[in-house]
């Protein structure tokens, strides 16, 4: 085996055993969670108010249960919230943020096919689309009532 020959495996085997690690990194925003946190709401929670949203006034009665049963859980988003999706087609996801305090219906500004990252603990939010395309991730911050665009930097 030549010299270039021996570079170039050594080159290939650092970087095969390297790739696992680089594949498990975190995203660029993982500790933007912890630079917007939520104190976890304890006190009483209200019916789902579905007339105080558009969308929700006109989701199905099975969906419509199936989000009373899901804001039954408990938050898992800002503290005193909860996240559910509803589909509202083939290739369309609604993603309706629940306020358990007020019963009220916010909605997340993306809809399609999306994954949606969040914490119990956290106002921060990410979503990304199903494609895999990391160009068009979308972070927000939710105040209370509405989403606000945030970066990475936030």
């Amino acid at each position: 085996m030549n010299r270039f020959c021996a570079a170039a495996a050594a080159s290939l085997l650092t970087f095969s055993l390297a790739a696992p690690a680089w594949a498990c990194m975190p995203p660029p925003y993982h500790t933007d969670f912890r630079k917007h946190p939520a104190d976890v709401y304890a006190g009483e929670r209200k019916a789902v108010d579905f007339a105080s949203d558009p969308a929700g006034a006109q989701l199905s009665d099975a969906d419509k249960q199936r989000i009373r049963v899901e804001a039954a859980q408990g938050p898992n988003f800002a503290g005193a919230y909860r996240i559910v999706e509803v589909r509202c087609g083939e290739n369309c996801m609604k993603v309706l943020v629940v306020s358990l305090a007020t019963g009220k219906i916010h909605r997340v500004p993306v809809e399609g096919q999306v994954w949606v990252m969040h914490r119990i603990n956290s106002k921060f939010l990410v979503i990304r689309p199903k494609t895999g395309d990391t160009r068009a991730v979308k972070l927000f911050v939710f105040d209370g009532e509405q989403f606000r665009p945030a970066s990475a930097e936030s």
